[in-house]
């Protein structure tokens, strides 16, 4: 019930070993860079979002409200608000978080679409992330199915713990699209990627 809450706990928690990890479980398609700011965002409603934003303050060099921003439900004229050069899309959907929103999964993955065509039209570049393990179902009407088939197909990157891949999904969507696919062995190693993604000049 209070799954949201433990799981940014844990990340907290972990987060202070990171700056003594001398390596990153980083593997798969070369590591993309991207200018700043950028805009962090859920689809699905779960908490990965707010987990994404934790780990990249963790970074210490990039800041919140000014290098990057979250934003839970963006629409359209939200894309437009700032000079954005990525919208980082966190897959995860969460009942709890859909009831929060008090939205159903049709009205997010409506949402979802509207935010893709207009990333699209504006030429913004979609980064699909995938952080939370055990969040993935072989029904394809599952929530989270369902914001995979959304997002993935048009994003310019997919970056994906390595649990969250086991039956070979995301190299499925790499293979079809020709999408680049890079793999974390954990979400703390989300941190140190996101340095390398984002580099400040």
């Amino acid at each position: 019930m209070r799954k949201g809450f433990f799981i940014l706990l844990l990340v907290a928690l972990l987060s202070c070993i990171e700056p003594f990890s001398v390596f990153a479980a980083i593997s798969g398609d070369p590591i993309k860079q991207y200018g700043l700011p950028f805009l962090i965002t859920n689809a699905g409603q779960g908490p990965g979002g707010k987990m994404a934003r934790l780990l990249v303050s963790q970074t210490k060099t990039l800041e919140l409200d000014k290098d990057f921003f979250y934003l839970a439900e963006p629409v359209e004229a939200d894309l437009k608000e700032r000079p954005y050069k990525a919208l980082m899309v966190i897959i995860g959907s969460s009942d709890k978080g859909l009831g929060a929103s008090g939205i159903t999964i049709d009205q997010e993955i409506a949402r979802l679409q509207r935010i893709v065509k207009a990333s699209k039209d504006m030429k913004l570049p979609i980064i699909a992330v995938l952080l939370e393990k055990d969040k993935r179902s072989n029904v394809a009407t599952n929530p989270n199915e369902r914001c995979i088939d959304t997002i993935c197909p048009y994003a310019e990157w997919m970056i994906v713990v390595r649990d969250g891949n086991t039956d070979k999904r995301f190299d499925k969507i790499k293979e079809k699209y020709h999408i680049p696919l890079t793999i974390i062995d954990n979400a703390i190693d989300f941190t140190s990627l996101c340095k390398q993604i984002f580099i400040k000049k």
